[in-house]
Order: structure tokens, then C-alpha cells, then sequence
């Protein structure tokens, strides 16, 4: 069952982390959780399609590795669908009242019943992307397996605790980032999955909404992905310097977008940024606190003829996760930066298919700053793209 997030008099429903107070169970000694399931979605495919199985907790008090199943969803969920305020919800279920420290969500190698955003019955794979493009009479052409890592065989697990009080309700939702959870692994043709899955902490509602059109005629612009970003150059690791918080897309019909969630008392300042291919990336800048409401609205210049690639080869990145790529742009010189695109590839050569993730971007200077399990992050700058030619990209990790 799929929810919109909304504000009711008196009373904001969230993704949130410990609210509520929104029915009794049976009994002093135990109270409700409510899980929900929501994407930072991604521009790269059509669809992405995960299976969840199982989903376990463990207890304060429970002996070390010890987990307790409270739900088998048992469903084949596209995360793409799970945007601007859309959510899945994953379970409702009763708990003995305390202190839970982790959660472990196992995904399923086979799908479930059902079919997909083609109109086709889910392939035999549990998880799986469909590729953009035309539609071919085989529509499974367009099909990639989701290799899982053998490390998550047994579950992914997510390390947050959250409490369940007596005769009330946890919200709880899972943020399943797409686009940083999907490697495409080079001239193998594999894709991975690397989950990348956020637990939302928020307890006050603030708003960020807005609508993208077409600077050549004001026009919807849908498809165009929205983050937004926090900078912070004092952090040790430069791809630690730029962190997303949320992130959608602009609905394809109007070019609408919506974000719910809550920043620390302090307030937060993001850089609200706004990407499309074969666009100009845009940005503003935001000082948020909470319970106010915000109104960015973003009109994209195309691109035209002004674009260039970067030719990329990645050579010790760790095999398993693959190495992330940020390319990222000043917003004024020598200020904060802004993340204008983000690939995560496996070893090898991305150079001569130019369907396989050559990077796409408009003429301007790069920042990228690359980074793999286990491996020193590397950073390339300046990376100029112009009209036309092939930048090479070489990142070798030692």
C-alpha cells in the first residue's frame, strides 16, 4: 500500500523517527512500529526493481547476533515509483516495548509476482533495473540483473536505534538511495547492487517544494533531479565535503517536487541543486529550520551543441562495491561546491561504448572526487570539459 505524506490540522504525518502516539495495542508492555519504504530516485533507468523478503530487529537485551523476524513483506517493489512523497509501507506490527539497536532487511534472489512498468511479468531475477530507451519487441533486452554482494547474502543491516513505547506508535521510514546503490561494472556487462539505505530521523515537518520548466519557453521540465546538499570542507575526507540529504525527481507531467523532513535545531544550509541531461545544472542556496515552508523553483537553459564526455577507466576499486564518482562544480570560485552528477562504476573501461556511462556534461569545470571501500580518495581538478571533445578520465586506486 502506497501513502502521500500530508499535513493535517494540528498534527503533521511523516517519514519520521519516533512520533506518533496513533493507536494502542493490546497490553502496557509493547507498542506499534510502522515502516515505510521511500527512494532518492534516480535519472539513469527506467525502473529499479528490488525484492524484500524478510525484514528482522534486534533488541537492546537480545544476546549479540541475535535478530527477530517482524515482517515478510514478500513483495517486488520499483524504488523509481517511491518519490516526492510517496511511500511504501513495509510492515505495521506489534513489539515489545524498549530499546531496538539495529534492523536487518533481506532482500530476495528470485522476485515475486506481479508485473513491471512494461507491462511485463517480473523476470525471474529479485532484483533488477530496466535500461531507458526505445522498447524493443523483447522488452527483457532492457534487463539487468542486480548481482548482490556475497557479504549481504545474509542481510543488509542498518545500524540506528529507535525506540517502541508503551500503547503508541514509531514511524520509521527507509530510505533506499537508488542512485548511489546501483554499479554498473564496465565492459562485463554486471550490474551490482550496493545498498545505500538512510533510516529518516525527523520530528518536526519542513517543506521544500518547487517546480522545474524549460528556460527556452517555460514549459514543465520533468525527469530533472533535485538534492539537496550540504557543504562542509572541514571534514578530513573530500568525498565527505558534499553530502545529499534527499533528493527526487520533477514529476513528468507538471515538473513539480516535494521534500518532507527535519534538519537539527540549529537549522541547516543547503544548496538546493537541480540536474538534467542535456541541461544546465541550477542551484540556490537555503538556510532551513524547521516547521517553515520553502518555495525554490528552477528554470533549466539546454544545453544545445555546448556539451563534452569524459572518457573513464577505473583501475583498484574495491570489487565488491565499485568506486562512486562525484563531479562536482563551484558555486563561486574557490566557494562551496555543488554535486552535479554521480556514477558509480566498477574496474574497467568506459570509454568506447558511448551508451555505458561516459560522463555526459555540459561545457564547464569539474571537480571529481572518486572513492572505493578501503582506498584512499582521489580527487582530479581541474576536469575541463569543452564543446565537442573527449576528456579522459584515468583513476587508479592504490
Amino acid at each position: 500500500m502506497k501513502s502521500f505524506f500530508s499535513k493535517t490540522k494540528g498534527f503533521p504525518i511523516l517519514a519520521v523517527l519516533l512520533i506518533g502516539m496513533m493507536g494502542c495495542t493490546s497490553g502496557g508492555d509493547s507498542g506499534r512500529l510502522l515502516l515505510n519504504l521511500t527512494d532518492r530516485a534516480t535519472q539513469d533507468f527506467r525502473a529499479v526493481y528490488v525484492s524484500i523478503q524478510e525484514i528482522a530487529v534486534h533488541a537492546a537485551d537480545d544476546p549479540a547476533d541475535t535478530w527477530t523476524t517482524i515482517a515478510t513483506p514478500q513483495k517486488t517493489v520499483n524504488l523509481l515509483e517511491l518519490r516526492n512523497g510517496v511511500r511504501e509501507q513495509l510492515a505495521l506490527v506489534d513489539l515489545n516495548s524498549g530499546h531496538y539497536t539495529q534492523m536487518r532487511l533481506l532482500l530476495s534472489p528470485t522476485s515475486y509476482p506481479g508485473n513491471n512498468v512494461l507491462e511485463a511479468p517480473h523476470p525471474a531475477a529479485g532484483n533488477y533495473v530496466i535500461d531507458l530507451g526505445p522498447i524493443p519487441n523483447d522488452v527483457t533486452e532492457l534487463y539487468h540483473e542486480l548481482k548482490i554482494p556475497s557479504g549481504l547474502q545474509t542481510g543488509i543491516k542498518l545500524v540506528q536505534g529507535f525506540d517502541i513505547n508503551d500503547n503508541s506508535t514509531t514511524e520509521l521510514t527507509l530510505d533506499f538511495d537508488a542512485m548511489r546503490s546501483v554499479v554498473i561494472a564496465g565492459k562485463s556487462g554486471k550490474y551490482l547492487l550496493k545498498p545505500t539505505i538512510h533510516v529518516m530521523d525527523d520530528k518536526l515537518l519542513t517543506k521544500i517544494s518547487g517546480t522545474v520548466t524549460k528556460e527556452a519557453d517555460a514549459t514543465p521540465l520533468g525527469g530533472a533531479g533535485i538534492s539537496l546538499q550540504v557543504y562542509d570542507d572541514s571534514l578530513a575526507d573530500p568525498k565527505d565535503w558534499v553530502a545529499e540529504w534527499r533528493s527526487t525527481l520533477s514529476d513528468d507531467t507538471t515538473g513539480a517536487y516535494l521534500f518532507f523532513f527535519a534538519v537539527p535545531d540549529a537549522g541547516v544550509d543547503f544548496n538546493i541543486v537541480a540536474t538534467k541531461q542535456d541541461y544546465v545544472p541550477a542551484a540556490k542556496q537555503e538556510a532551513v529550520t524547521n516547521g517553515k515552508t520553502y518555495t525554490d523553483d528552477f528554470a533549466l537553459a539546454g544545453v544545445g551543441e555546448e556539451f563534452g564526455l569524459a572518457e573513464i577507466t577505473i583501475d583498484g576499486a574495491n570489487a565488491d562495491t565499485g568506486a562512486t564518482l562525484s563531479f562536482r562544480q563551484e558555486l563561486t570560485p574557490g566557494g562551496p561546491q555543488i554535486e552535479v552528477l554521480t556514477l558509480n562504476l566498477a574496474n574497467g573501461s568506459y570509454a568506447s561504448d558511448p551508451d555505458v556511462y561516459q560522463a555526459v556534461l555540459p561545457v564547464g569545470t569539474y571537480i571529481v572526487v572518486a572513492s572505493t571501500a578501503g582506498k584512499s580518495t582521489l580527487t582530479v581538478s581541474p576536469l575541463d570539459v569543452t564543446k565537442g571533445t573527449h576528456s579522459t578520465l584515468a583513476l587508479s586506486f592504490i
